[in-house]
């Protein structure tokens, strides 16, 4: 405090450095999608994060944060955040109005400036009582709507006079800070009851493979039971054990599109100690059976009517390029020389400009993409791709049933992508019985593949999806190893290749003059010397790609390859 005397009495004022100007950039909005958005930063920027959607999971640089709705957190500037949402279903954002559009969004990001008095450069602390990446939770939803419905109009629709736009700008923004802060200090001052119930209902969706009883939950609560069940009931609108099953019938009904697993294997897995009850359990929830549940999304339904993609100019960096294509998207742009080339699509990638293997900023931005998809090996690029068109992340190492989901759920294209799922999996089970009939199917193979001159072992990566299946080939212990560590494929080197010991080896080769050298200088070792020639069956790895086309594609040449030994 500091003091002053004017007309002969003394005045006590603030200092500058205790006022600052808020100064709002932009108001975004985010679909709900089980793949990670990033946030764009710019330089200095706060940016508020406003989720509108249950099940929600803000990444963070070394953490992540899980949410829920009408949760809002404060990122403070540079602060690298990307935003992912459990169990999507599709939402769109087709209303005419910002409220209507807000109201709908799964998430709303509002970027903003704060600057002291005197500062030429934005402030990167915000002197207030509001967090950085902390949830708070807004009861009043309305209002929060209201005030930011109010911000993204007065960005959208400035004034004729400048001045009039930006004190308008400024003022919406700085109430809907003020009503934050005015939530932050009212949620200090209740019960923390509804705090814990959350708590468990966090518990359920983490633990409900095991045994959870209503003692059990509102013990874990500290809350009485009476109390406990109205406030569970208030935050999800279903009585707690209710809940419970509610969340198992959820992941029993993706492992039956997405696994091979038995029913009495799902039923297990989701927390049933009993295949009956369980089957019981669903046709009551479902109105039909598991297996019927199952048959439901076969390719013998009706036709899939494709409703219109969301986004019109899309690259691909990575390794979506095969999975857009199976879905009957072509992006504008992908990397054409390495994996469009080196796969089985070639001749589908007629007009896709080239990005090169990372996806290079400078070439994408020439292409004005409306969605960037991310699936590549490293991330160099990634904060400076975001900042160029909205941009999500699909890991490339997950299994081609969750990938090829999460990539439909972009483009409206789930049905599509279910009955894929479906077919293939079913495909692939006949490929082997069919094998079966000629052979033992049930022995180990090891994967090996050579690029330009260095050897890989392959585990659940590229050709050995098909490979490794439960009516078909086994990874040997080496690879068991590799598996069970999540670790998709290693470099390896020739005289270490006698480690991964299997009845079967197949080599997948590329051309190049590396490759071959290292191929004949392998088959020199004496562990190769020893292998009887049906033993090794050489192929091409344009087959070591895992995306649909590849894989099915592949149910056809596998059995030709086996039986042909096509060494």
């Amino acid at each position: 405090m500091e003091r002053s005397t004017i007309d002969g009495k003394e005045i006590s004022f603030l200092p500058n450095e205790g006022y600052d100007i808020y100064i709002p950039q932009s108001v975004s909005l985010f679909r709900r999608l089980s793949c990670k958005q990033l946030i764009p930063s710019s330089p200095g920027a706060h940016r508020l994060v406003v989720f509108k959607s249950t099940s929600g999971v803000l990444h963070l640089r070394k953490h992540f944060v899980q949410t829920e709705k009408n949760d809002v957190l404060l990122l403070a500037p540079d602060a690298q955040a990307s935003i992912q949402f459990v169990d999507p279903h599709e939402e769109t954002l087709g209303a005419s109005s910002s409220a209507t559009q807000l109201n709908t969004a799964a998430a709303i990001v509002i970027v903003f400036s704060v600057y002291r008095l005197g500062e030429s450069k934005p402030a990167n602390e915000l002197l207030s009582m509001i967090p950085y990446e902390t949830r708070m939770n807004i009861t009043d939803e309305s209002r929060l709507l209201d005030l930011a419905g109010t911000l993204d109009l007065s960005l959208k629709r400035p004034t004729p006079v400048p001045e009039e736009s930006r004190l308008k700008q400024q003022i919406a923004l700085q109430e809907l800070l003020l009503f934050l802060m005015e939530n932050i200090r009212r949620n200090t001052e209740i019960s923390d009851n509804i705090q814990a119930v959350k708590h468990t209902v966090t518990y359920i969706e983490s633990h409900y493979q095991q045994n959870i009883t209503a003692r059990q939950l509102y013990s874990i609560a500290g809350v009485a039971k009476w109390q406990y069940s109205t406030l569970f009931k208030s935050i999800t609108g279903k009585k707690p054990l209710d809940y419970v099953l509610d969340i198992r019938m959820k992941h029993a009904k993706r492992l039956l599109l997405q696994t091979e697993d038995t029913i009495a294997q799902i039923a297990q897995a989701v927390g049933f100690k009993d295949e009956s009850y369980f089957a019981r359990k669903f046709r009551q929830t479902e109105g039909i059976t598991p297996r019927q549940y199952e048959e439901a999304a076969s390719v013998s339904s009706s036709p899939v009517l494709m409703p219109e993609v969301p986004y019109k100019r899309i690259v691909a960096v990575g390794y979506s390029l095969g999975d857009l294509l199976s879905l009957g998207i072509t992006p504008i742009g992908a990397d054409v020389e390495i994996i469009g080339k080196r796969g089985l699509y070639w001749d589908s990638i007629n007009g896709i400009e080239d990005i090169g293997l990372l996806g290079e900023p400078g070439k994408i931005r020439k292409l004005l993409p409306d969605l960037i998809i991310h699936s590549g090996f490293r991330q160099d690029w990634i904060e400076e791709l975001a900042s160029i068109a909205p941009t999500v992340l699909i890991d490339r190492y997950e299994h081609v049933y969750s990938r090829i989901m999460q990539t439909a759920e972009l483009m409206n294209r789930q049905k599509l992508a279910q009955q894929w799922i479906y077919r293939h999996r079913a495909a692939s089970k006949q490929m082997w019985i069919g094998l079966a009939k000629h052979m033992d199917v049930k022995q180990t193979a090891a994967v090996f593949s050579i690029v330009e001159g260095n050897l890989y072992i392959m585990s659940m990566k590229g050709f050995a999806v098909t490979v490794y299946h439960p009516d078909g080939m086994q990874p040997p212990p080496k690879v068991k190893e590799l598996i069970r560590a999540g670790i998709p494929f290693q470099l390896t080197r020739p005289e270490h290749a006698c480690s991964y010991e299997a009845d079967t080896h197949f080599i997948l080769m590329d051309n190049d003059p590396r490759t071959i050298r290292l191929y004949r200088r392998l088959m020199q070792l004496p562990y190769w010397n020893s292998k009887s020639i049906d033993r090794i069956i050489l192929t091409e790895n344009k087959y070591n790609f895992d995306d649909p086309l590849t894989m099915d594609r592949l149910l056809l040449e596998l059995p030709q390859m086996i039986l042909k030994k096509s060494h």
